[in-house]
């Protein structure tokens, strides 16, 4: 049984600790509502860009001469998997990176370029013996734009030279503080028959139809490159609101548990105290006791 001493100093590691990753959670929350904002504010844009896409896509077959709309037999493929610099965050490295590596089982090593965002799943991957084609790391907490451009350049490139055919971005999508989705999209290449799929019902009556200048194929070209980037820069926010929504609740969770351990351990502390001073109180009355009875002897 530990004495006193030893639960006392548990007691006091256990609080240092419960201070630490309540400031965490605390930074946490801060962080989660920037990115959270930023992520609802980006949905918007993104949304309005692709319904562009869709309507430009269904006024015929420009879209066919674009290379981002070029399907290919897939015998090279590039994934982007989004984790954290850090951990301490609960399941959202573990879960996405399950994702990722369900997304890449069936590839052939030698056809896959494997580009991850973030120093968790560089460092699961290179300890499954899987080395980084291109690797982005230290991104910071918040999402940049900088970022979704380097990489939408470096996607741009593979695709349209050939040397990939297709690419896939693996992040995880914010629905609310408690809970994030993992999930995989196909970036590269455009589906022409989805982007066309959800035309308005009055487009279809014939109000609201357009007249382009310049013509589609010019707009393909101008607008195609910014989808790819807002893609990516979307999946980026979504991202990094749920790493901070991860990390706020395993704090919390971390914080609450390590009070109940003080509560458990500060009942243990009190028993074994009141035992040893109960055991002070009994040795000093039987040695009172003693000292009577020889006093009464002589």
């Amino acid at each position: 049984m530990a004495n006193a001493r030893d639960i006392h100093r548990r007691i006091r590691a256990v609080d240092n600790t419960r201070q630490i990753t309540r400031a965490m959670e605390l930074v946490a929350r801060t962080q989660l509502r920037r990115a959270q904002e930023r992520a609802v504010s980006a949905r918007p844009y993104a949304e309005a860009l692709v319904a562009l896409l869709r309507r430009v896509a269904s006024r015929g077959g420009d879209h066919q001469m674009s290379p981002f709309f070029e399907v290919r037999p897939v015998s090279n493929r590039l994934v982007i998997p989004i984790s954290a610099d850090r951990g301490l965050c609960g399941g959202y490295n573990s879960s996405v990176l399950r994702v990722a590596t369900r997304e890449i089982a069936e590839d052939n090593p030698d056809h896959l370029s494997l580009v991850p965002v973030g120093r968790k799943g560089r460092d699961h991957f290179r300890r499954r013996g899987i080395p980084p084609y291109e690797e982005f790391v230290n991104i910071g907490e918040e999402a940049d734009m900088g970022l979704a451009e380097s990489l939408s350049r470096l996607v741009t490139y593979e695709f349209n030279s050939g040397r990939v055919d297709e690419v896939v971005l693996v992040f995880t999508e914010f629905k609310s503080v408690f809970r994030q989705v993992p999930q995989s999209f196909r970036l590269l290449p455009i589906d022409p028959t989805e982007a066309g799929a959800e035309e308005p019902e009055s487009a279809v009556r014939g109000e609201g139809l357009y007249l382009y200048e310049p013509s589609p194929a010019v707009i393909f070209e101008e607008l195609l490159p910014r989808f790819v980037v807002n893609s990516i820069f979307r999946a980026l926010t979504e991202s990094k609101a749920s790493e901070h929504a991860s990390r706020v609740t395993a704090m919390k969770s971390a914080t609450d548990n390590a009070g109940e351990l003080i509560e458990d351990l500060t009942r243990e502390y009190n028993r074994v105290r009141q035992a040893q001073i109960t055991r002070e109180i009994t040795e000093i009355a039987g040695g009172a006791e003693a000292l009577a009875a020889a006093r009464g002897e002589r």
